[in-house]
């Protein structure tokens, strides 16, 4: 976690040469000569493929946006039924909602993601698109997730918006499914600030994201862009070069930001004791973990609380859980799910098997630059409230 912690140098001097090299010139787009042909965003962009082993790579303005963009690119809209999970980040129901189709949510499992028990249960004729959700940092069970998808032939997207430099079994998150998409905001992996990524290997998919979240533009090189050839309209979910700029520096960073986030998380854990009180998150691939966070049950919701209390009181604060719950878990969305049919009357009493782990977990944040004394005082502070429970 995050790539906030690294912003300096390298990033001042990626944003010094739009103005040293490229005379200024902010706009991803033309002023070929002015710009002395350097395109920051469409180099972001290939580092991005390059890192990720993919074929496409779209940068555009969230998260959000991406999967907007990508769900829009799949064919998703009204009367469409789209499955995720119910502890996500709300954009991702957002996203769905906004293209007019209906969101299905399923709860979470031990991995804090998708139960994949759950998934075909709800699969009906009108199902066309799962979002399994890498919360966190910690991948879905996409094995499984994926054998159903293909059963079904139902298309995959995958949020890996806090997953950027997560794998499993040797294969990038967010790259497993038929797309993919990232968050670039100031809390992820890495950040310009703002910002999404749209990743596949279907040239189709990408072509439409890429359009659509230009106006339509289709970037015909044969023409001036003043004269661009289009087929579809679009809207304008561009990054500007700053972005693209900072993402450039980066980029070159993600390596370190895992190393680091893998090192410090297994120090923290391997630190506490008290294990009768706790259950540690099930991690699907300890290898390919992103090491974001440290999530861990207590035994009932009290002695949550009670952990909670002396945490806050020591200067700690938590991610997500419970912070931000009201943020990333469905059953408290009564501002979107009162307006939908399928859980009009219901929202309030679903998905329960997730609230009961949810509501007695606590989610640690790790640091990059938390130093070796830093975080044995953690431990220490950690183990010391654990053994007052």
């Amino acid at each position: 976690m995050p790539g906030w912690e690294l912003i300096g140098e390298a990033e001042k001097e990626e944003l010094l040469k739009i103005f040293t090299e490229s005379d200024g010139v902010l706009f991803a787009h033309g002023f070929n000569d002015k710009r002395s042909n350097i395109f920051r965003v469409r180099e972001f962009e290939k580092r991005v493929k390059e890192k990720l082993d993919i074929d496409y790579c779209l940068a555009c303005t969230s998260g959000t946006m991406a999967q907007y963009i990508a769900m829009k690119a799949m064919g998703i809209g009204p009367g469409d039924e789209v499955i995720t999970q119910s502890f996500t980040f709300v954009a991702t129901v957002e996203s769905i909602l906004a293209l007019g189709a209906t969101p299905v949510i399923v709860d979470i499992d031990e991995t804090y993601n998708m139960d994949y028990k759950e998934l075909e249960n709800v699969i009906t004729k009108n199902t066309k698109l799962i979002v399994p959700v890498h919360m966190l940092g910690n991948q879905c069970r996409m094995n499984e997730i994926m054998k159903i998808a293909r059963q079904y032939k139902i298309p995959v997207l995958e949020d890996a918006c806090e997953a950027l430099g997560g794998e499993l079994d040797g294969k990038m998150l967010g790259t497993i499914g038929d797309v993919g998409v990232f968050s670039l905001d100031f809390g992820k992996t890495i950040t310009t600030g703002e910002g999404g990524l749209i990743v596949t290997n279907d040239p189709a998919l990408e072509k439409y994201s890429r359009e659509f979240h230009d106006h339509g533009h289709e970037s015909n090189k044969k023409v001036p862009r003043g004269n661009d050839t289009r087929t579809i309209p679009g809207l304008n979910f561009r990054i500007s070069e700053m972005q693209g700029a900072v993402g450039l520096a980066q980029i070159e960073k993600l390596d370190f930001i895992v190393q680091k986030n893998r090192k410090n998380k297994k120090k923290l854990k391997e630190g506490i004791i008290g294990q009768n009180k706790i259950k540690f998150r099930t991690i699907v691939d300890e290898d390919g973990d992103l090491a974001d966070t440290l999530i861990f049950a207590l035994n009932d919701k009290l002695l949550c609380q009670k952990f909670l209390k002396h945490y806050s009181e020591l200067g700690y604060s938590t991610k997500n859980i419970p912070e931000a719950y009201d943020w990333h878990f469905a059953g408290k969305w009564n501002h979107m799910f009162t307006n939908v049919p399928r859980y009009k009357n219901t929202w309030q009493t679903e998905w329960k098997k997730s609230d009961d782990l949810l509501s007695r977990s606590i989610s640690i944040p790790i640091l990059v630059n938390s130093s070796d004394d830093y975080i044995s005082k953690h431990i220490d502070d950690i183990n010391s409230i654990i053994s007052t429970l």
